[in-house]
């Protein structure tokens, strides 16, 4: 596989930011099976334009590199000086956020007084 295939490139964004298929498909709002395709280039799904973005803001890459293969992979300093806080976090502290925030509020206090425990 050529860094110039984008299954390439997906595969390797998502790895550069330490991320699971799974995890990168909660994080985009698709299916685990969706990223896997992604990653295949013997099954030739690509996503759409709008995932491309969404994958290469997640994973901190370049969009261009991400849907073209050219340019740098990370341009680097990507901090916006008008972005929100949550903007900053790593891509497993939003994946975190967003499984926390799926949870029922029992489960979310639950998990609050265990992690206070640590």
């Amino acid at each position: 596989m050529e860094t110039t295939d984008i299954y390439f490139r997906i595969k390797q964004a998502r790895e550069y930011s330490g991320l699971t298929q799974s995890s990168l498909a909660i994080l985009v709002g698709v299916k685990r099976s969706s990223a896997n395709q992604w990653e295949s280039p013997a099954l030739r799904k690509e996503p759409s334009t709008g995932n491309l973005i969404k994958i290469a803001e997640i994973t901190g890459v370049s969009f261009e590199w991400l849907a073209t293969g050219r340019g740098e992979m990370v341009w680097g300093s990507r901090i916006k000086e008008s972005a929100p806080e949550y903007d900053l976090l790593a891509p497993r502290e939003i994946l975190l956020l967003k499984l926390f925030k799926n949870l029922p509020e029992r489960k979310q206090k639950a998990l609050i007084e265990f992690l206070s425990g640590i």
